[in-house]
C-alpha cells in the first residue's frame, strides 16, 4: 500500500507576515510554481464517491511559464487522524497528453480542474508550502513523515495554534463554487484556463 500523506492545512490571512515568520525561523522560499490540477473519474464518479482521487498536475515556472514537471497522483480515502491523512502514490511523467488519452480509453474523463500558485519553503524537518487558491485565498500546508513531525514543525514556525482544515482544496472549492453559482467543475484564476 502507498505511504500516507500526512499534512496540516490552515488558512493564512496575511501571506507576507507568514513569509517573514518563516524567514525569521531559517526557512528559505523556493521557486513559485503555477499548477494546473485535473482530477479524473468515471461517469459514475466512483473515485469521488469512495473518497479517492486520481490527479494529473502540471507545474509551470511562475517567472516564464515553462513546464517544470508533470505528476500523476493517486490519493486513497482519508484515514482517521488529527491531521489530513490519506494513502498517496505519486510519480513524475513526461507529459500529460498521452495519459489523458489512456484515461479516456479506459473510461475516465476530467471531472474537476483547479489552479494554484505554490511556494515551497526549505530548511525545516518537514515540507512547508504557501498556496494561493482561486476564490479562497492563501493557505499553508506542512507535510511530514509522521503526525508528530508535522506538529513539531508547526510549533517551530510559530503556527501551533492555527485552526486546521482536514479537507482538500477540491472539497473547499466545490463548496464555494456551488454556493456561488459558478461552474462546479472549474476553479481557475481570472483569465485562466
Amino acid at each position: 500500500m502507498a505511504p500516507d500523506e500526512i499534512e496540516a492545512k490552515f488558512r493564512v490571512a496575511d501571506p507576507e507576515t507568514f513569509r517573514r515568520r518563516l524567514a525569521e525561523r531559517g526557512r528559505t522560499a523556493g521557486e513559485t510554481v503555477f499548477e494546473v490540477n485535473c482530477l479524473f473519474d468515471d461517469a459514475a464518479g466512483s473515485l469521488r464517491r469512495s473518497g479517492a482521487a486520481l490527479r494529473l498536475r502540471e507545474e509551470f515556472r511562475e517567472a516564464d511559464g515553462s513546464l517544470v514537471r508533470t505528476l500523476l497522483t493517486y490519493k486513497g480515502p482519508p484515514v482517521e487522524s488529527r491531521l489530513k491523512r490519506r494513502p498517496e502514490a505519486e510519480l513524475t511523467v513526461e507529459s500529460a497528453g498521452p495519459l489523458v488519452e489512456i484515461f479516456a480509453a479506459v473510461g475516465l474523463a476530467e471531472s474537476f480542474r483547479y489552479e494554484k500558485r505554490r511556494t515551497p519553503f526549505r530548511g525545516g524537518a518537514s515540507e512547508v508550502v504557501l498556496d494561493e487558491v482561486p476564490h479562497l485565498g492563501h493557505f499553508a500546508e506542512i507535510e511530514g513523515p509522521t503526525e508528530e513531525a508535522v506538529f513539531a514543525e508547526m510549533a517551530e514556525v510559530g503556527v501551533a495554534d492555527a485552526p486546521l482544515i482536514r479537507t482538500g482544496y477540491v472539497h473547499l472549492l466545490s463548496e464555494y463554487l456551488s454556493a456561488s453559482g459558478l461552474d462546479p467543475r472549474r476553479a481557475v484564476f481570472e483569465g485562466g484556463g
